[in-house]
Formats: C-alpha cells, sequence, structure tokens
C-alpha cells in the first residue's frame, strides 16, 4: 500500500476541517455558546489556510521565466499568514471570553453542546494521529502545521467538553449560579494557552523570509573563519614565496638603461649585423 501525497492528505483535511467548521458554528448557535462559535470560526479559519497552502504545493514545483529562483519564497509566507491569523484569532477569542465573563456568563443548551464536543474530539484525534504519520515520510511543513492545528482544534474542545460536563453537573445544586461562567473562563484559560503556539510559528517564517541563517549553521561558519590559514613555504624548503617576489618585483622602480644593456648592444655585434656595401 503506498504512502498517501502531500497534496492527498491536505485535500482530506480540508473536508474534515469544513465538516468541523460548518458543525461548530450551528450548533453553537443552537446551544448559545460562544466557544462552540469560536471553534467552529476556527475551524473555518484553518480550513481556508489548507486551501491556500494546496495551492502553493501545487505552485512550487513550477517554473517561471519571471521567477528564475522559483516560489519556494511563498512558503514562508504563507505560514505566517495562517499562523498570524490564528494568533489573532486566539487573541479576539480571549477579548470576547472576557467581556462575556464580565456580563454575568452565558447560559448555554448543554445537551446539544456536550453532543457536539464529543463528536469533534474524536474527528480531531483521528485527523491529528493520521496527519502525523502521514507527515513522517513527507517531511512538509503545511502538514506539520496542520497537524498543530489539529491538535490546537482537539484541545480546544476536549476544553470545551470538560467545561459543559462539569457545568451540567452543577444543575441542581447549590453552585447553579456559577454554570454561566464556565463557558467563558473555560476559554480564556485555553486561549491563553494556545497563543504560543502559533506565535512560534510567526517567528519562524519571518527568519525564512528574512533569510536568517540557523544558530547551527552560524555557529559553524564562524569556526571554519576562525581557523587559521596555511602559511606560506620559505624559500629553503625549496618552494620559493612567489607572490611575495612578484610583488617586491612590482614595487621595485625602473632604472635608466645601462650601456651594457640590450639598448647598447656592443660594438662588433652591431658591426656584424650592418650589410657590407658594394664597392664603386
Amino acid at each position: 500500500m503506498t504512502a498517501p501525497s502531500e497534496q492527498t492528505v491536505l485535500k482530506q483535511s480540508i473536508a474534515a476541517t469544513v465538516v468541523v467548521g460548518v458543525t461548530g458554528v450551528i450548533f453553537g448557535l443552537l446551544s448559545g455558546s460562544v466557544s462552540i462559535v469560536f471553534d467552529g470560526v476556527f475551524s473555518a479559519v484553518d480550513a481556508s489556510m489548507t486551501v491556500l497552502a494546496l495551492g502553493v504545493t501545487q505552485l512550487i514545483p513550477k517554473q517561471s521565466k519571471r521567477f528564475q529562483m522559483g516560489f519556494w519564497h511563498i512558503e514562508p509566507m504563507v505560514l505566517l499568514f495562517n499562523a498570524g491569523l490564528l494568533t489573532l484569532l486566539s487573541f479576539y477569542a480571549m477579548v470576547n471570553a472576557v467581556g462575556s465573563l464580565l456580563s454575568g456568563g452565558n447560559h448555554l443548551a448543554f445537551d446539544w453542546a456536550i453532543a457536539y464536543a464529543a463528536v469533534v474530539v474524536v474527528i480531531c484525534l483521528v485527523m491529528f494521529f493520521y496527519i502525523r504519520r502521514a507527515n513522517r515520510p513527507i517531511g512538509s511543513e503545511f502538514l506539520a502545521l496542520d497537524v498543530r492545528a489539529w491538535a490546537m482544534s482537539g484541545a480546544i474542545t476536549s476544553a470545551l467538553l470538560v467545561a459543559f460536563v462539569i457545568a451540567a453537573a452543577l444543575k441542581g445544586t447549590a453552585y447553579e449560579h456559577w454554570t454561566p461562567y464556565v463557558d467563558p473562563a473555560i476559554l480564556i484559560v485555553l486561549t491563553l494557552c494556545l497563543i504560543p503556539l502559533p506565535i512560534r510559528t510567526v517567528f519562524q517564517a519571518l527568519k525564512e523570509i528574512f533569510l536568517v541563517a540557523p544558530a547551527e549553521l552560524d555557529e559553524r561558519v564562524r569556526q571554519a573563519a576562525a581557523k587559521p590559514t596555511i602559511a606560506p613555504m620559505s624559500p629553503r624548503s625549496g618552494a620559493p614565496r612567489r607572490s611575495r617576489s612578484i610583488l617586491s618585483e612590482r614595487r621595485k622602480p625602473r632604472s635608466a638603461p645601462s650601456p651594457t644593456s640590450t639598448g647598447s648592444a656592443p660594438r662588433s655585434a652591431r658591426r656584424s649585423a650592418i650589410p657590407a656595401t658594394t664597392a664603386g
């Protein structure tokens, strides 16, 4: 059985993400949970970014007369845009959760919420392990980012599931008045834990865009540059220093020609070189 290609895995991830996103928005509106709506919007944004990543993977192998160096530089730009958008979405969710917490929380329909969270957790776990296993022989940055996105979505939905179960268990008890605060409180903690993941990807993509050398490569180059060069051999060893002699010859001023130079040959040679004239 042949391993799936990068584009095949990305298409499967897109299909699953679209299903999760649409389901999240619908069930979020039915249950009245802003956390479920955030989960659906997060999945929808992730699906759109995966579509963009799929287009880039098809563009990179192509050749162009205008882009002689190829399209490799588009990959870190897409990663930067994707991670930056997820970071902004997480910040927005945290601010929205704080506002909901200060306004008295949300009253939820826990049956719809628990059913949605349980189904989505299973989908996220299946896609996480499947894409991570498929990416081992491929080594794609896009698939690695997709694996992190499924991990984030699974963590979000798992936290929502725990929050809904706790809030449903508190109904009919002396702590029932705390149930509206469970949803926004869990969302605040969750976004604070998830924001470092896309931020790390943002910094990594910026390094690739600005061609920042890795620390290991920079250290190797510095060590190679610090090594002493090979000293030239002395004339005693049988190999004269040609470079120094050439420089010294170039630096010597030209002296006036001597009487015995080629410009003033011996008179006997001159006479032998003069042709004899015929008599009379």
